[in-house]
């Protein structure tokens, strides 16, 4: 069956893992922040999830079942959902500021 993923494989999974999920290729807006902080998360999570399924040990006893853990999580969440709210709202400014900009250029052509 499975055996212990060897040390040095599973360092070089982790590092490239991290450099696909979240090394940004240019400067990010609000919604683009959020999408790249909601993947950390869950990527982290996943991980929490997983290596534990392959043999691996939390050194400081970090699980999902613990209550400090769920709170992390739960706050871990309303940020998310926070920062949600505000990067919808920038949009919702963007797109308006944007309508206001064609209209007065509509008008200056006329």
């Amino acid at each position: 069956m499975w055996s212990v993923i060897p040390k040095k494989v599973l360092i070089i999974i982790f590092i490239i893992g991290l450099f696909v999920c979240f090394v940004p290729l240019k400067k990010l807006d609000t919604m683009a922040n959020f999408w790249m902080q909601l993947r950390v998360i869950v990527f982290l999570i996943v991980m929490i999830m997983v290596l534990p399924l392959f043999g691996g040990k939390s050194d400081i006893g970090l699980s999902l079942s613990q209550p400090f853990f769920l709170m992390i999580i739960a706050l871990t969440i309303f940020q998310l959902r926070m920062q949600w709210k505000r990067a919808k709202h920038e949009k919702e400014q963007e797109e308006e500021l944007k309508k206001q900009q064609e209209k007065q250029q509509g008008k200056r052509k006329k």
